[in-house]
């Protein structure tokens, strides 16, 4: 699995739940913020979002989805991102999701 190529709190790009809050800090925020961009060890452009609907698991490839700007939300469609493989989300969920399939080339 891919990991983040620059230090930051929060989840990992195969990590899906609720949002990290730095509550000891007094942040208000949480991070990653919605709509954040990561590159990943695989070369993957990968986008902080939230789930505004469940969606199923699929090995391998991760699900596609589409995301809605400016919101950064995702949800089941063609949008030619991809959610965590095999890996369930609920709405609500945040998550990273990937620009192309995992097991591919980077889009």
């Amino acid at each position: 699995m891919a990991f983040r190529t620059t230090p930051q709190l929060g989840q990992q790009l195969d990590e899906v739940g609720a949002n990290y809050w730095d509550l000891l800090a007094g942040i208000t925020m949480p991070s990653p913020k919605p709509g954040n961009k990561e590159l990943g060890s695989d070369g993957g452009e990968y986008f902080f979002v939230t789930a505004t609907a469940d969606i199923a698991a699929t090995a391998t490839t991760g699900t596609q989805v589409t995301l809605t700007y400016p919101a950064y939300t995702v949800a089941t469609g063609s949008g030619g991102f991809y959610t965590p493989p095999g890996v369930a989300v609920k709405s609500g969920d945040a998550l990273w999701v990937r620009r192309g399939a995992y097991n591919a080339a980077p889009a």
